[in-house]
């Protein structure tokens, strides 16, 4: 193996990332690459993954953009690495840098970010689309330059082989040992449904909240949270039976799906959206329990070949209500479709798959 060093470079996440530290860092160190991530906060080294901290002097998005991806950059061009791994879109001026001095580089593509860029709320609806067109040029125009776009789908990496690049997706697929199914008291739990993750109303918490009104149930939810947003929904009827939990540590996730009946996904239907892999779909399947989830083609097709949950329109509250209740009056049933899930994840949709993927790109790239 010519290449032994390689360098994972972020301006937006943190060392707690799953996608960029646990799985894709640890995935390489383990193969045997000197493996460095530079990212805002502390330095430590662990699991044979050096972290190289840059302290953040402010949380705002344009320090992060002007000032932080500068800093990382910089670090990272000291860790004189073999090949450069970036996770953001705003590091694309460092990517050609990079290339300038005949590095190999791979952008990590997370997201669709054009279409994204379409429900940016902070950005004024008619400045949206020009502002998506304006982005998505520019990426394509410096996507080409670079050695291969790594994607978390297959739909993104379609985009960027239309423009011309190297591309293939490692889906965002949990890592089976991070997830524990115990699902064996499943039919003698409390009425708890549970979400985890992004509590904004494009990931469809509006709905949730509104749904409970007419729930004989709690709902659970993990993650942060705008505390704007957190007083809109405080004034729904269904806020009484929600239980908000902060940001939840991986334990404490695992407790959360241990104790639940139900995972909802209930995505708002955005361009962006439709073409996702949420991972917490797939950490509910893995967790064994049932999921309630928007009715996108792609999520749907996993959902009746796995035969792990129901599909709603996720615009429709009444529907989303029909879903938890069917599932809430038949606990055999509803036991069988987290079996269901488990199994598929043990099968097809985990880490381990999309592991072995990442690996053999790099061996490619390292020639």
């Amino acid at each position: 193996m010519g290449v032994k060093r390689v360098c994972h470079m972020t301006s937006a996440h943190d060392s707690r990332d799953v996608r960029i530290f646990h799985k894709e860092c640890v995935s390489l160190a383990k193969a045997g690459y000197d493996t460095i991530l530079v990212v805002p906060g502390k330095s430590f080294d662990r699991d044979n993954v050096k972290v190289k901290g840059v302290t953040r002097k402010s949380g705002s998005r344009l320090y992060r953009m002007l000032f932080m991806t500068r800093l990382v950059y910089k670090e990272a061009l000291a860790a004189n690495a073999d090949i450069y791994h970036f996770h953001d879109p705003e590091l694309l001026p460092y990517a050609l840098k990079l290339k300038k001095k005949n590095k190999i580089v791979v952008y990590d593509s997370h997201e669709d970010v054009p279409r994204q860029i379409l429900a940016k709320t902070w950005i004024p609806l008619k400045m949206r689309t020009f502002v998506s067109k304006t982005y998505e040029h520019y990426e394509k125009r410096i996507a080409r330059k670079l050695d291969y776009i790594v994607t978390a789908t297959d739909h993104i990496a379609d985009i960027f082989r239309k423009y011309g690049c190297k591309a293939g997706s490692i889906k965002n697929y949990p890592l089976l040992s991070d997830i524990q199914c115990k699902n064996d008291d499943y039919t003698k739990r409390d009425r708890i449904l549970c979400y985890a993750g992004g509590i904004t109303e494009q990931r469809g918490i509006t709905q949730l909240v509104k749904l409970m009104e007419h729930i004989d149930a709690e709902l659970q939810i993990a993650g942060a949270i705008n505390q704007e947003y957190k007083k809109e929904l405080e004034r729904l009827p269904g806020w009484k039976k929600v239980k908000l939990l902060g940001y939840l540590s991986r334990s404490e996730i695992n407790d959360l799906y241990n104790r639940s009946l139900i995972g909802l996904v209930i995505l708002k239907n955005t361009p962006n959206h439709r073409k996702a892999l949420p991972i917490k779909m797939f950490e509910y399947m893995a967790a064994g329990i049932p999921i309630i989830a928007s009715d996108f083609k792609l999520w749907k097709d996993i959902i009746k070949c796995s035969e792990c949950g129901i599909s709603t329109d996720p615009e429709n509250v009444k529907e989303i209500e029909d879903a938890v209740n069917k599932l809430l009056a038949d606990r055999e049933m509803s036991y069988e479709l987290g079996k269901n899930g488990r199994e598929a994840i043990c099968r097809e949709y985990n880490w381990g798959i999309e592991e072995k993927k990442l690996v053999d790109i790099y061996s490619r790239l390292a020639r």
